[in-house]
């Protein structure tokens, strides 16, 4: 009788036993350098300190060029950012707009500031010209051709963030220019600018709060009329406490009251105050003075704003019929600039620090060259107890692998802390917060690989020395 015996199937051996002889390798290496860390010492400070260098460069370019594209949608707009400016036009108008790159359709570009701004009261009923804040109804409605067309095309592009705005002066009657009374064209230095704008404004222009909150769509109906001001507005109003909702009123507003809700960061000392209002508060609040054209931001996505250009100029001007002109101008990235900016500075401080590497590197070599000198008997011991040729080159090669290796390490650790600690929106002027643009992932990397592959270049000739050893060298040392 016989019987089936299971046959047990061979063990495979695990990956934990694969890595054995690579992970003593390296806790080998690592126990040399603690033994040799005198010797090594300093070579491994100086490619510390040329792998901070370098990431410090490469971190610092990348930053800046984030920074510059924040700097340029604070003045222009996000890049895809439409602009569409509606002023008087006539039955031929349908055609106009320039859709050049970033220009404004027409010859209206080319007037003068006090060109810029209509006088109140122009011709047309219900807000049907630029010019006309006549747009209340006696039941309390508005009644804003502009904001009416808006509207409808807001609703037919289904366009997620959007603003309109109007941009005139503003004199607070706390603080009186040396302006005439009634000359609305005298625009001395430092004058308040009253923006009034969408809650979409403040992402379309990445704007930065700094206290309070930013303005809300339920607030175009509050009687507080809140606002949101830039820090040097607020300073001018002494810096009151948000809690206490401080107010203040304006000369072309008569008693409208204005509350300050928040404060944005201004874009540096030379911006002039600035207070944003809800578009809706400024229609209901009176303003007797030169109004700015109206306008609509409309941000679409960077790589169709072109198209989208077209489409919404056709629609807009449709919407708003012949007795308006729309011309639009378009928000773009400009990459070739930023991009060359980069490039320019880490090209040349790369070079430097791909130099203090060399040198790391070189002083690493001469000590690694020494240290194998003095442990020829070590190694003669070790071959005659077995230890393959192959063994003693790897021992020897990731000795310098890891010592560069940690030494990258802790040049981009020393990097981190200095660009963390560095401040550069106030060594630079720039009007956002450096600290919230995280440390380049790139800049850390590079400089870890570049330490790992000095190591290797350093390693290669002490590792060549010691496999020539022989065990009779052991005897002779």
């Amino acid at each position: 009788m016989t019987t089936n015996k299971e046959t047990e199937p061979k063990s495979r051996p695990s990956f934990l036993y694969a890595a054995t002889p690579y992970l003593g390798a390296l806790l080998e290496a690592w126990h040399e350098l603690r033994i040799n860390r005198g010797r090594i010492m300093l070579s491994l400070v100086s490619v510390a300190a040329a792998v901070w260098a370098m990431t410090t460069v490469i971190a610092l370019g990348n930053i800046l060029t984030s920074s510059q594209d924040a700097v340029t949608a604070q003045s222009t707009g996000i890049a895809g950012t439409v602009t569409l400016t509606a002023g008087a036009g006539s039955s031929g108008s349908e055609d106009s707009g320039d859709f050049g790159d970033g220009g404004f359709g027409g010859d209206s570009s080319a007037g003068t500031m006090a060109d810029s701004f209509g006088s109140f009261g122009g011709a047309g009923v219900g807000g049907n010209g630029p010019d006309d804040l006549s747009v209340i109804n006696p039941d309390g409605s508005i009644n804003d051709a502009f904001s009416a067309a808006t509207h409808r095309l807001v609703e037919t592009t289904h366009a997620n963030l959007w603003s309109r705005v109007r941009m005139q002066p503003a004199t607070p009657e706390h603080n009186m220019d040396d302006c005439a009374p009634d000359d609305y064209e005298c625009f001395s230095p430092g004058t308040p600018e009253l923006i009034a704008a969408d809650p979409g404004w403040f992402d379309i222009y990445a704007r930065t709060i700094v206290q309070g909150r930013r303005l809300e769509d339920a607030d175009g109906q509050r009687l507080m009329n809140p606002v949101v001001v830039n820090d040097q507005f607020y300073e001018s109003l002494g810096n009151p406490a948000l809690a206490d909702h401080p107010t203040f009123t304006l000369k072309e507003t008569g008693n409208t009251t204005f509350t300050v809700v928040g404060v944005y960061k201004s874009l540096g000392s030379w911006d002039a105050p600035s207070i944003v209002t809800h578009y809706d508060s400024f229609l209901n609040a009176g303003y007797e003075g030169p109004v700015g054209e109206p306008q609509l931001l409309v941000a679409t996505p960077e790589e169709s704003a072109k198209e989208n250009q077209k489409a919404l100029h056709n629609i807009f001007q449709a919407e708003l019929g012949p007795s308006w002109k729309v011309n639009t101008s378009l928000s773009e990235k400009d990459t070739e600039i930023s991009q060359e900016m980069n490039n320019t500075i880490t090209t040349a401080l790369g070079i430097i620090g791909g130099i203090v590497i060399a040198l790391g590197a070189l002083g690493l070599l001469t000590v690694s060259i020494v240290t194998i000198g003095h442990r020829v008997r070590e190694i003669g011991i070790r071959r005659a107890m077995g230890a393959s040729a192959g063994r003693i080159f790897i021992s020897v090669f990731l000795e310098s692998i890891v010592a560069t290796t940690v030494a990258g390490v802790v040049g981009v650790i020393a990097s981190i802390i200095t660009v963390k600690q560095l401040p550069l929106d106030k060594m630079l002027a720039l009007p956002l917060e450096t600290g919230a643009v995280a440390y380049p992932v790139t800049a850390a990397v590079i400089g870890v690989l570049v330490a790992t592959f000095v190591g290797a270049l350093a390693g290669i000739i002490p590792a060549t020395i010691a496999v020539r050893v022989k065990p009779i060298d052991a005897i002779r040392f």
